[in-house]
C-alpha cells in the first residue's frame, strides 16, 4: 500500500484562480527541451501572493508555471519588461531568463483554460509591480 504525504503546495496546486491580475513571486527557473518540438524551452515557476480562487478562498501560495522558448521570443516580451528589461520597438539582445530572476515579484494576468478535459490556470500577461 502506498502512503502519500501532501504539502500545502500540493493542495494549492489544484486551486483554480478567478481570472484577473495577481501579484506573483518567481520561485524557480528551469531550462529543458520541449517534448513536442525537441526545441529549447525555459519554464518559470511562480507562487501567487494575493487574491482569491474561484470559490472565494485566499489564493496566496497557489503555484503557477509558464514556459518560454527562444524560438518564439515575442511571447516573453511583456514578462521581461515587467522585470525591467526595457524592450522597445527597436528590440533588445541578450536578455537572460535564468536563476538570477528568482525572488523577483511582478503582476500576472491569470486566465482559465481547459487542458485534457480539466480546468487549469494560465498566466497570460505580465506587468511590473508599479
Amino acid at each position: 500500500m502506498a502512503v502519500f504525504d501532501f504539502t500545502a503546495e500540493d493542495v494549492a496546486r489544484g486551486s483554480i484562480l478567478s481570472p484577473g491580475w495577481y501579484t506573483m513571486e518567481i520561485t524557480k527557473v528551469e531550462d529543458g527541451i520541449a517534448k513536442s518540438s525537441g526545441k529549447p524551452k525555459t519554464t518559470v515557476s511562480f507562487k501567487c501572493l494575493d487574491g482569491k480562487d474561484h470559490e472565494g478562498n485566499d489564493a496566496p501560495g497557489v503555484p503557477l508555471i509558464t514556459t518560454f522558448s527562444p524560438e518564439a521570443p515575442g511571447f516573453a516580451i511583456n514578462f521581461c519588461n515587467a522585470l525591467g528589461a526595457g524592450i522597445g520597438k527597436e528590440g533588445k539582445a541578450g536578455i537572460r531568463i535564468d536563476q538570477s530572476i528568482v525572488g523577483n515579484k511582478l503582476r500576472g494576468f491569470v486566465k482559465n483554460e481547459v487542458y485534457e478535459g480539466r480546468t487549469t490556470n494560465k498566466v497570460a500577461d505580465y506587468q511590473p509591480l508599479s
